[in-house]
């Protein structure tokens, strides 16, 4: 996956270009998750309350743009701190799916839980969360 499936409009934000980084590393040295990546459609907020910064990714049939703030009526809207985001990326995929019976999952139900963690529309959009999560991780 080129970064021209990636546009980051959202230069202004250091984290944008840390999440641009980011994807562009895990899909060029894993084929598995362009093919997922390829499949999202939809629109993601990450609102990082610490540090006041917010990015939408819009995810097209085109690649992946991304915006500065919280966009119009995205389908998720995760809200965190900049330190527990990092946590998503931990997870491991097993069978096509997060695996949360391990530390690393642990902690993210566990942030979900006590609402340290908040993702809204996981239930309306279960779909586009797990294929973000696959392209997000690292492991």
């Amino acid at each position: 996956m080129e970064s021209a499936f990636i546009d980051n409009r959202a230069g202004e934000v250091p984290f944008a270009g840390i999440l641009a980084d980011l994807l562009t590393a895990n899909l060029a040295q894993h084929p598995e998750k362009r093919e997922v990546f390829g499949k999202m459609r939809g629109g993601v907020a990450i609102d990082l309350v610490d540090i006041e910064a917010a990015v939408t990714l819009i995810f097209t049939e085109r690649g992946l743009r991304i915006e500065a703030g919280v966009g119009e009526n995205p389908a998720l809207v995760i809200r965190t701190t900049s330190d527990r985001v990092m946590d998503l990326n931990a997870l491991r995929i097993v069978g096509g799916l997060p695996w949360y019976f391990d530390e690393a999952g642990r902690k993210v139900v566990a942030h979900l839980l006590t609402g340290r963690l908040r993702v809204e529309g996981m239930f309306a959009h279960p779909v586009l969360l797990t294929r973000l999560t696959i392209v997000m991780s690292v492991m």
